[in-house]
């Protein structure tokens, strides 16, 4: 694994769009105002051209607009650019920004509701128990708990920033006492796809959550991890792994 990007507040991610003369969508600022002030950015370095391949590959037939966006990724080359993330529901604001001065180069939020993707927990059960991903019986633990017809919502997201964000988050985690398993193969395995978007789905059962993820186009299971210990009111959502 790369070396960590920086660090990106709310504030400063404010700071840069507002200061920008590229043009912004409205939601993009209508979001980045809704948010509350500790609100996380997930952030990711990566060269330019391979996030805007990704982006096409990802979304680009259910969301046209993004077209611009990718152009202007495009134009960059190889340029490293961090990618800066805020969830908003079920809405990603994404802006990207030159490494090197931490100019705005472009923006854009995308609804992730349109096309929404389920798997049962028939059907999530069955891939786990055919795969001989790292960690699948952790999460074939806490799905085998769930109702079979239950349906489990797949989102996607980036695969290296998600392997940095669960490594911290868990880690902090484990040492608070919670069970944590499985996270070191999941991390491992997803660090390879760098700036893919595989998909992910989070199952809970009583205090126990499972964490799958996909390959691209969530074919197959790329690895998979399981927490235990948590409060019966806990929310385990996107943000988290």
């Amino acid at each position: 694994m790369t070396g960590a990007p920086p660090d990106v507040s709310i504030h400063h991610l404010r700071a840069i769009t507002n200061e920008s003369t590229v043009e912004l969508p409205d939601r993009v600022v209508e979001i980045l105002a809704a948010v509350g002030p500790d609100t996380d950015v997930l952030v990711s370095d990566v060269s330019a051209r391979s996030f805007a391949a990704a982006t096409r590959r990802s979304y680009s037939k259910q969301e046209p607009n993004l077209v611009p966006f990718i152009n202007s990724l495009q134009a960059l080359g190889d340029e490293l650019v961090l990618i800066c993330q805020v969830e908003h529901g079920d809405e990603l604001v994404t802006a990207v920004v030159r490494a090197t001065d931490r100019s705005l180069v472009a923006a854009t939020a995308i609804d992730r509701s349109v096309g929404i993707v389920h798997i049962t927990v028939q059907e999530l059960c069955a891939r786990l128990r055919a795969s001989n991903a790292p960690g699948v019986e952790l999460a074939l633990e806490v799905a085998s708990q769930c109702l079979a017809d239950d349906r489990v919502r797949i989102f996607e997201q980036g695969a290296l920033s998600t392997a940095r964000t669960v490594l911290t988050k868990y880690t902090m985690a484990a040492e608070k006492g919670f069970d944590v398993r499985g996270l070191d193969g999941f991390a491992g395995a997803l660090v390879p796809l760098g700036d893919e978007q595989p998909g992910f789905c989070i199952v809970q059962a009583d205090t126990s959550v499972g964490i799958t993820a996909f390959t691209p186009g969530n074919a197959d299971v790329v690895a998979a991890m399981g927490i235990g210990g948590l409060s019966l009111h806990s929310e385990t959502t996107e943000e988290t792994g």
